[in-house]
């Protein structure tokens, strides 16, 4: 074996990590061929472990070391696209050596197209029952111990003390990356007669870039003996070869010269690390140190690598909880806001004045400036008005104008050399609407502070004789201080997230006061277009905000119900997260729906349709719920009204749902009765568009609308009075429906009697179509199982920024079967094109860095991009928004919430793909929704002042108080209480009421 030379002329490039043709002494690698298992290259200690000298091996097939069934197993896991797994193996001693070691653990990776195995001697055959177990348990006791941990600081301690207590290292560190590269040492645990390293920081060339990368993709890194002779890998002439063997992901891989010296010079002789990954980056590192050589079994480096997932897991929980905190500080003074809110700055600012300590605690600031159109309010130590105003003016020309931060003023803005000691370091939130400019600056001031780094981090780095910058190992790591001027303490990312929460908390505010302003100024056609224009892109942003978490509620909720194993009432706790969510989507699709309308955005979108297959698909929606409550749900058209027309079918079908659905609500005895006819007066006179007035009757024997309120409840965000016991929702549906139906040409009108009934006449225009093939869509229910065999392997890319909705679209297609790929923002979607070539790409618009619209133009602008598939995701609300997505070269695009049906059959459409399907021979039938009704005379079991208060709770919307009162019914009568949640739980409150209302308590069947 040739020692491996660790001349200057020898070290490796920095940038060839990965390959770096060596590997350590207490393995052995071998390379072969997919899918003959022919022996392309092996390391050059096979001898040492197998006997068999590396000439031998060459060429040869693997069945020429391994026994059939061995093999047998590899190519199981291989024909299962299994990309890495691990055996146990027997090898037989083929060259009669008598060789002591014949058991090893054998791991398999793919690396381009050949397969890399790995062999590690392993004492046991067999991991016996108490050692199993004794594993398990501390396992369980470290992550016990780990998610109990009260705060970050506390975290940091315990993972390095639980990970030492496993692996027996002398020292074990919690190594965090700064924002500049550098490392500091936040947690430690170590044997006591060693110095401490807590607090001591690191320079950025410690961990160079390309180490870092190693690090993320890799989550152990083992170093037994930092003194191993490294192993050369031979290889045969093959053309599989040419290229240097990828080692990234190789638990043997050689490690680099320089890193080995740093080790020596700190005096470690051993080495392992953990990563830890905080949002699809490297966090930081789990860090390792023995001070003399120290071999790690398998078993245990699996333990730690566990510990390290589960860590970084609760380094986003913990971080989520001290955000929380700052959040509740926001919402505090958002809420001053609202309720002080007038039309005049001044008390807006005196707002902030008396919050003035929560202001500044919100980001760790000193002082604070808050500028409102042309008047600043200054908080705390801050600079004079002039030099604040001319800072903003600054802020202003550079390029982050929403958000920026430094905490190193002087370096960028010369002037602040006059203020330094107050504003070394600033964040600023700005809001530019209609020339108006609003703006919140935080200050800090000048923090000199000394930096205790280990060694001089300036000793990383040499000059070589042509003046060229190399990384070397340092020597020294002795204690060495920094003293740091003109700058303040560093903005955490934490704060800057805040900040970003309180300028959407003034973008509120500006955009309501901008909208005061301009109404005053209505007669400016101008100003009112402006205002519209503002609120149009708030909106959107609403949408956004709204929508996207909706989008992962649901969609969560929709993968699991695919779970065959989940009890009877895990699905209907599934089924009632559905069901809340969709409430809420079609609150918040009212509330936008209403500000679209009064901003101008709405249209009509008119195409043929079946007017009968409408009517009678919403009669075959509402029935269940109608029988639900005992009521008659009756459909009747006039002989002569046409079955084919042509108008906007969706606006019409939201007018009859919000008709239908309030009639049922309102009614409790009796029917509903749908029908559809021409007015008498218009006796077939088509207007000049040559379309005619339709009439749509829904009538109720419900409680009846006072004659005062029959007009107000056309109102936005108003109810009539009569209806205050059933108040749910937002008091949209019936100003939307009026707004509809007036753009379709008609009208709705109300007649009612109080306790007999009322009637919603909808009157709209359609165009009669005589003749017309009118295609009925099918909807596809089926659950998709897989994909559909003999199918190419479909490479679909993921472009979501936010982690939930990323999750939800890999979890839902691989489980599916398709070869998934995400990132976060549109500039890696452009550079993941060009490397990975997908077939179809999930496009969300809103993004950091770069937005959907800007990656899709840059797609479609390369030669591999024309012809792949782009569907954007978007929450966005309105309808150009969608004409400009496609404008750009998307070829289609879904709203958020979709469903998994949505992204199924899209995937169909534009790649032919077939599935199979959930058999639902299996799943058990439905049960009988009307059996077993609950009536007045069930309630007769409790007193008559448990069934007042039962009715006052449902009345106020109390569900705590009536969760309350429920279980006050004895346990042998469960089966009423039961019922009674399910109605709370379905948002049938009134039904509730009209049980326990004294005047009804007879007559309710």
């Amino acid at each position: 074996m040739n020692n491996f030379d660790f001349s200057p002329h020898h070290q490796y490039d920095m940038n060839q990590l990965h390959t770096p043709g060596y590997i350590q002494s207490h393995g052995i690698l071998i390379c072969l061929e997919i899918p003959s298992l022919r022996i392309l290259q092996v390391s050059e200690n096979v001898e040492e472990f197998l006997g068999i000298s590396p000439r031998q091996l060459l060429g040869k097939k693997l069945d020429f070391l391994l026994l059939s069934e061995q093999i047998e197993l590899i190519i199981n896991s291989l024909n299962n696209k299994t990309n890495s797994f691990i055996h146990l193996l027997n090898i037989p001693d083929r060259q009669h050596q008598e060789i002591d070691i014949n058991i090893f653990l054998g791991i398999f990776y793919q690396s381009s197209n050949l397969l890399i195995l790995e062999l590690e001697p392993h004492e046991n055959e067999n991991l016996s029952q108490d050692k199993f177990i004794q594993y398990t348990h501390q396992l369980e006791a470290s992550t016990y111990n780990i998610n109990n941990a009260s705060h970050s600081s506390e975290l940091y301690q315990i993972i390095a003390r639980e990970v030492r207590k496993i692996n027996q290292f002398d020292r074990v560190m919690i190594y965090k990356f700064e924002i500049d590269g550098s490392g500091v040492v936040i947690g430690e645990d170590k044997r006591h007669d060693i110095e401490s390293y807590i607090g001591l920081h690191y320079p950025p060339g410690d961990v160079p870039q390309q180490a870092k990368e190693l690090y993320y993709q890799n989550w152990l890194r083992i170093i037994p003996d930092v003194n191993y002779q490294p192993v050369k890998i031979l290889k045969i002439d093959h053309p599989l070869n040419q290229k240097p063997l990828d080692l990234s992901y190789s638990y043997l891989r050689s490690i680099s010269p320089c890193h080995l010296q740093y080790l020596k010079n700190m005096g470690v002789f051993a080495s392992l690390s953990i990563s830890l990954i905080h949002e699809q980056k490297l966090w930081g590192l789990i860090i390792c140190h023995h001070y003399s050589p120290k071999t790690v079994n398998y078993e245990t480096r699996k333990i730690c690598k566990l510990i390290g997932q589960f860590s970084s897991t609760q380094l986003i929980n913990h971080q989520e909880k001290e955000l929380n905190i700052y959040r509740q500080q926001i919402r505090l003074i958002q809420t001053q806001i609202n309720q002080n809110f007038t039309n005049e700055l001044d008390d807006i600012g005196n707002i902030f004045k008396r919050h003035k300590t929560s202001l500044l605690n919100l980001v760790n600031a000193s002082g604070a400036a808050i500028l409102l159109q042309n008047k600043i309010i200054c908080i705390g130590n801050t600079p004079s008005v002039p030099d604040t105003q001319e800072l903003v003016n600054w802020v202003l020309e550079q390029k982050e104008k929403e958000i920026f931060h430094t905490d190193s003023l002087l370096k960028l803005y010369p002037p602040a050399k006059e203020f330094n000691h107050i504003a070394s370091g600033i964040l600023t939130i700005s809001i530019v609407i209609h020339q108006h400019s609003y703006h919140i600056i935080w200050f800090r001031p000048e923090q000199i502070q000394t930096v205790n780094w280990a060694g001089n981090p300036s000793d990383s780095i040499s000059i070589d004789g042509n003046n060229h910058q190399d990384l070397t190992p340092r020597k020294s790591f002795a204690l060495w201080k920094q003293t740091v001027k003109n700058q303040s303490l560093p903005w955490q990312e934490f704060e800057i997230e805040v900040a970003q929460e309180m300028r959407n908390s003034l973008m509120l505010f500006a955009l309501e006061f901008s909208q005061l302003a301009l109404q005053k100024a209505a007669e400016e056609a101008e100003e009112a277009e402006t205002a519209n224009r503002y609120k149009s892109q708030f909106l959107a942003k609403m949408s956004h905000e709204l929508r996207t978490p909706l989008n992962a509620i649901l969609g969560f909720a929709e993968i699991l119900t695919r779970n065959s194993s989940l009890s009877t009432e895990e699905k209907e706790h599934l089924d009632i997260i559905t069901r809340s969510g969709e409430h809420l989507l079609s609150l918040i699709n009212d509330v936008l729906e209403m500000s679209k309308i009064e901003a101008g955005k709405l249209a009509l979108n008119e195409t043929y349709f079946d007017l009968h297959r409408l009517i009678f698909s919403l009669q075959e929606m509402f029935t269940i719920k109608a029988s639900d409550k005992g009521l008659t749900l009756i459909t009747e058209f006039s002989p002569d009204v046409g079955q084919y027309v042509f108008g906007d079918e969706g606006k019409l079908r939201q007018i009859l749902i919000n008709l239908i659905g309030n009639a049922i609500k309102f009614t409790v005895v009796g029917h509903i009765f749908i029908k559809v006819s021409y007015p008498q007066n218009t006796i077939f006179s088509k207007s000049a568009a040559g379309k005619i007035m339709v009439e749509f009757n829904v009538e109720d024997t419900g409680t009846g609308i006072l004659e005062e309120d029959q007009e107000l409840i056309f109102e936005a965000f108003l109810q009539a009075k009569s209806a205050t016991q059933f108040m749910q929702g937002t008091g949209l549906g019936l100003s939307i429906s009026r707004q509809f139906a007036r753009l379709m040409g008609g009208d709705i009108t109300v007649d009612s009697i109080v306790n007999q009934g009322t009637t919603f006449t909808c009157q709209v225009q359609l165009q009669i179509v005589d003749k017309l093939d009118v295609c009925t869509p099918v909807k596809n229910t089926k659950k998709v199982l897989s994909l559909a065999p003999g199918q190419p392997k479909y490479r679909i890319l993921i472009v979501e920024d936010i982690v939930e909705n990323r999750l939800l679209l890999e979890r839902l297609l691989k489980s599916v079967g398709f070869d998934i790929y995400a990132v976060s923002n549109g500039l890696e979607a452009v550079k993941a094109c060009q490397h990975w070539q997908p077939h179809l790409i999930w496009m969300d618009i809103q993004m950091p860095i770069m937005n959907g619209l800007e990656a899709t133009k840059a797609i479609r602008a390369t030669e591999t991009g024309k012809n792949i598939t782009i569907i954007a995701l978007t929450a966005s609300a309105f309808a150009e928004d969608r004409k400009e997505i496609l404008q750009v070269g998307c070829d289609d695009v879904i709203s958020k919430p979709f469903t998994e049906n949505t992204l199924f059959s899209k995937l169909t459409e534009y790649l032919n793909i077939s599935y199979v399907y959930v058999d639902r021979n299996h799943h058990h039938q439905k049960k009988n929704l009307r059996s077993n009704k609950l009536t007045s005379e069930n309630l007769r079991i409790m007193p008559q002042k448990w069934i007042n208060q039962v009715y006052e709770a449902a009345k106020i919307i109390d569900e705590q108080k009536l969760y309350e009162l429920f279980i006050e019914i004895p346990q042998e009568h469960h089966q009423i209480a039961d019922k009674l949640k399910k109605l709370v739980d379905n948002f049938q409150l009134e039904t509730i009421m009209n049980l326990t209302d004294i005047n009804n308590f007879q007559n309710y069947n």
